[in-house]
């Protein structure tokens, strides 16, 4: 009877439950958001019913609408700190990010002890770069909070700030604390690998193999320090692990080949080596390796071209060479450089744009007005003029938009001769006044100087 009772009354209360829960509540429970937002359209508005829309919208994926829900519940109920976090969720998904950053801020300031609003706060920081700020924050959330979370966000800081001692001891403290924490042993690891201090990451990924021997992300780094340590045979043991696991990154291909190749095992080289060369074609170190192991196997064809491959990306193109030539000699003309400008141009024309010979013109001109060197200006003319075709088709001046005449091949050419032929003229006049009898000024090239002294 007392059985009976007991399935009786919690029938009833299952019941009633049922009964209490609203249409609307039921649609959002079952994640049902467009019969949810349709029924809503027949309730009367209230803070409650803002945030099951804006939560539905959300659900839709309909985040910018979601966001106009939530800033009105901020307008109308603007000290509720859940309103701010929602509306800053929104604009991080719309990548509005200094928007969302703000919100955030509000959220604390009306919920100071709001850790998930500074857990949040504090990633957006990171991910703007704003490290000194990061680092404030996650100092006062530290303060109040030692989880493994909030020390992660704190040490990133450091790594931000480029304080790699700091970052490390906090890695280290969260090991110790939460042993289970894999990233901190990933962590640890990679920045005493930047510091070539292979030994202690290598102690500290052995401390978590220890407990999980299988974790993919601690055991490359282990593998990494190795390798780098030169224990090549144990490194070609993780990664050989690591691929069996079905790790086929770059990283774990690539020094897995260069470990073979390292202690004589060409074709196991080759075969990692080739795998990573999908991942990254244009690697000139990869290229180089596997070029080497295909050498000294049966791809010695495929070797040459794999060198040859690198030493082409190695080199520069010319193409690309010139415009940074081209850029070099802009920035000595504005800092008002003319030696280095015109040797800009002339190693420019010289090295990698031998089918430009208006480059010739341009450092006649610098020559000519910046440096005052009429017999370089004139070399230059000269040397730029001997690469005028012999024939050419009509070559008209170009107007621009602003109306600035555009000139054609033809019109430096023709610009170029007349120039010579003034440089020329102007010597020989300065020759005569000077007493030099080599080259004397026609009769008309004497009367042009004395009309052109007396209007000075």
């Amino acid at each position: 009877m007392k059985a009976f009772l007991f399935v009786l009354f919690v029938s009833t209360v299952t019941l009633v439950m049922g009964q209490s829960a609203s249409p609307i509540q039921e649609a959002m429970a079952n994640y049902n958001y467009k019969k949810a937002l349709s029924l809503m359209e027949k309730e009367q508005p209230s803070t409650s019913l803002l945030f099951q829309k804006g939560t539905a919208l959300k659900g839709l994926g309909n985040n910018s609408e979601a966001l106009k829900v939530f800033r009105q519940i901020t307008e109308t109920d603007s000290i509720n700190p859940r309103a701010y976090i929602e509306a800053a969720e929104c604009c991080k998904s719309l990548a509005q990010y200094k928007q969302a950053l703000q919100y955030y801020q509000k959220a604390i300031q009306l919920s100071p002890n709001n850790t998930y609003a500074h857990i949040q706060e504090i990633n957006l920081l990171l991910a703007l770069e704003k490290y000194k700020k990061a680092l404030e924050e996650s100092n006062l959330l530290t303060s109040q909070d030692s989880s493994a979370t909030a020390l992660h966000l704190q040490a990133q800081s450091f790594e931000g700030l480029q304080k790699k001692q700091p970052a490390t001891a906090i890695y280290e403290l969260i090991q110790k604390k939460y042993p289970n924490d894999y990233l901190a042993s990933a962590k640890i690891a990679s920045l005493y690998i930047e510091e070539n201090l292979y030994d202690n990451a290598i102690a500290a990924t052995e401390r978590y193999r220890e407990i999980d021997s299988t974790n993919i992300v601690v055991n490359q780094q282990n593998a990494l320090a190795y390798c780098l340590k030169k224990d090549y045979k144990t490194a070609i043991s993780r990664y050989k692990d690591l691929v069996s696991r079905g790790d086929s990154s770059f990283y774990t291909t690539y020094y897995l080949g260069i470990s073979n190749y390292a202690i004589g095992q060409f074709y196991d080289a080759h075969d990692m080596l080739e795998i990573a060369l999908k991942a990254a074609p244009q690697n000139i170190t990869l290229l180089y390796y596997l070029g080497r192991a295909c050498s000294k196997t049966s791809w010695k064809k495929e070797g040459v071209e794999h060198l040859q491959d690198a030493i082409s990306l190695a080199i520069p193109k010319d193409s690309a060479m010139s415009r940074l030539y081209m850029g070099l000699a802009d920035c000595y003309k504005m800092a008002r450089m003319p030696k280095q400008q015109v040797n800009a141009i002339k190693e420019r024309y010289e090295k990698y744009d031998k089918q430009n010979p208006k480059l010739l013109y341009d450092m006649a001109f610098v020559y000519y007005y910046e440096l005052k060197d009429n017999k370089n200006a004139e070399n230059c003319l000269e040397s730029y003029l001997a690469t005028r075709p012999k024939e050419t088709e009509k070559d008209l001046a170009i107007v621009d938009e602003d109306g600035n005449v555009i000139l054609g091949e033809k019109n430096y050419y023709n610009a170029a001769e007349n120039w010579l032929r003034d440089i020329k003229k102007k010597v020989k006049t300065n020759n005569f006044f000077q007493g030099s009898t080599s080259n004397p000024p026609t009769t008309k090239e004497r009367v042009d100087s004395t009309l052109t002294i007396e209007l000075k």
